[in-house]
């Protein structure tokens, strides 16, 4: 399998019918977790769209029985239901929370002529090394758009685009004296191939419909739909790197990050990421591309990489890397942000339409 270095915002149906604001809903959770607190779940099975926040506020109507012979009163003001808080226990009740809500959930279909756009805004840190064992590291930002089309043989597209190079992260010699890296033929493109095969001399040799392969819907039409048995997959998807837990954490969120599981597969994916022993929730209130969630992680002393949740609506977010207090490279302090991609997918008319 190759390995990617590279979400469908899901909303809750309560928030897609309640009167109150999703956004305020937002913050007021976002406050309580900040408190060691969060939102339970009603205890009833939750179902979901993907629509737009727009749409969803559009469709809210108001009916009214009108007496001929008496005048209409004015509205009143919509109850406001309360928002019990109970204690954040562990990283594991928060991504099975995440899955309750994610039951239900359903993706947007692609129609013929269609494509599900996989929009990624990604910081890749990017490192120059010297013989001597000196070296430096720049962290640039990038904007990577794939478009993928209802039939997988159909022409997929992908652009890549460089936003900024010049984030010096440290080194062994001053900003001054440590040039940024090149820019390659394949960090800013534009490209086209049957069943996403851009590169197509590339090894391995991709392969249409090839089920081992994240980047094709094969690959999740043969996952199980069990959690245990999802578990027990990463766990062998896993295993000629030791099938650790931080490896398993990794592969778990690069899977997520290619942005084509299917939202029925989500919760049960959730629920093994759970299963994974050593998960903590190392932020209350994450923030990542403006957007804002819970972030899980395994302690780690080079590197910690982080999964952001969504509380609210269960969605993925998208991940972050973080050097841990021994950095791979000793010129990164500990703490710096070393990468990180915010997620998002969509349905859209046209090759390159956003």
């Amino acid at each position: 399998m190759t390995e990617l270095d590279e979400t469908l915002e899901l909303l809750h149906r309560d928030a897609r019918t309640a009167p109150a604001d999703l956004a305020a809903a937002r913050a007021k959770l976002m406050a309580a977790l900040d408190a060691g607190t969060v939102v339970p779940l009603r205890r009833r099975r939750i179902r979901r769209f993907a629509v737009p926040v727009a749409a969803a506020a559009a469709a809210l109507t108001a009916v009214v029985v009108l007496r001929p012979a008496e005048p209409v009163p004015d509205a009143a003001p919509a109850p406001t239901v309360p928002l019990p808080d109970v204690k954040l226990m562990s990283a594991a009740q928060v991504l099975n929370r995440a899955a309750d809500l994610s039951v239900g959930a359903a993706d947007q279909p692609v129609g013929p002529g269609q494509f599900r756009l996989v929009a990624e805004h990604t910081w890749v840190g990017r490192g120059v090394q010297s013989a001597d064992g000196g070296g430096y590291t720049y962290l640039w930002e990038q904007e990577v758009d794939r478009w993928i089309p209802a039939a997988e043989r159909d022409v997929w597209q992908e652009t890549r685009k460089i936003l900024s190079t010049g984030k010096f992260l440290g080194g062994t010699v001053p900003q001054a004296q440590a040039p940024e890296p090149e820019i390659t033929k394949t960090d800013q493109g534009q490209w086209q191939g049957a069943c996403g095969d851009f590169f197509p001399k590339a090894k391995p040799v991709k392969k249409c419909g090839d089920p081992t392969d994240w980047d094709s819907p094969a690959f999740y039409a043969a996952l199980p739909r069990d959690p245990a048995a999802l578990y027990a997959k990463l766990r062998d998807l896993t295993k000629g790197r030791g099938s650790t837990p931080s490896v398993m954490f990794h592969f778990g969120i690069e899977i997520l990050r290619a942005g084509l599981m299917p939202a029925e597969l989500r919760a049960q994916w959730y629920r093994a990421l759970a299963k994974i022993p050593g998960i903590t929730v190392l932020a209350a209130s994450a923030n990542l591309d403006g957007r804002s969630g819970v972030a899980l992680g395994l302690d780690d002393r080079h590197e910690i990489r982080q999964l952001i949740i969504d509380p609210v609506t269960g969605g993925f977010i998208g991940e972050r890397t973080v050097a841990g207090a021994e950095p791979n490279d000793p010129w990164i302090k500990p703490g710096t942000e070393l990468g990180a991609s915010a997620i998002t997918t969509s349905v859209v008319g046209a090759l390159g339409a956003k």
